[in-house]
C-alpha cells in the first residue's frame, strides 16, 4: 500500500479525487480514505479486496501513479499507512493474507506500522 486513498486507493489521478493532486507548490494530500471509499462502488470494491493478488496489482499502479507524480517512497509510505489504518478500521478481511495483515497491524505500535507501510509499498513495487 502506498499512497493513500483506500479505494481510489492511493491515488486516483484521472478524476482527481484521489488522495493525491498536484499543484504548484508539489503534491498534496487531499482526502482522506475514508471519502475515497465511499466514491467507489461496492462491486468495485469487492472485486479489489477479494482476492489478494488483485488487492496487490490495483495498489502497484496506484503506487506508479504517485511515483510518476513525484511522491517519494516517504509520501507513498504515509499514504500506505493511511489506507491500511482505514482498512483496519472500516474493512473486514476477505482472505488470508488480509486476515495476516490485519492482524499485524492492529498489533502493532506506531512506529512498527511505519515500518509495515514501507514494506507494503516495496511489495507492490515487485508487483508492477
Amino acid at each position: 500500500m502506498r499512497g493513500p486513498d483506500a479505494f481510489q486507493c492511493l491515488l486516483n489521478s484521472e478524476k482527481g479525487n484521489g488522495l493525491y493532486t498536484r499543484n504548484k507548490g508539489g503534491i498534496t494530500l487531499v482526502h482522506d480514505p475514508k471519502q475515497a471509499a465511499k466514491q467507489m462502488n461496492e462491486e468495485k470494491k469487492e472485486d479489489i479486496l477479494q482476492h489478494f493478488e488483485t488487492f496487490k496489482d490495483y495498489l502497484g499502479d496506484k503506487v506508479q501513479k504517485g511515483e510518476k507524480l513525484g511522491l517519494g517512497e516517504e509520501g507513498l509510505s504515509k499514504g500506505a499507512k493511511r489506507v491500511a489504518d482505514y482498512l483496519a478500521e472500516h474493512e473486514e478481511p476477505r482472505n488470508r493474507e488480509e486476515k495476516v495483515l490485519n492482524e499485524l497491524w492492529n498489533v502493532a505500535n506506531k512506529e512498527e506500522r511505519e515500518h509495515m507501510a514501507h514494506v507494503l509499498v516495496k511489495l507492490t513495487d515487485q508487483t508492477n
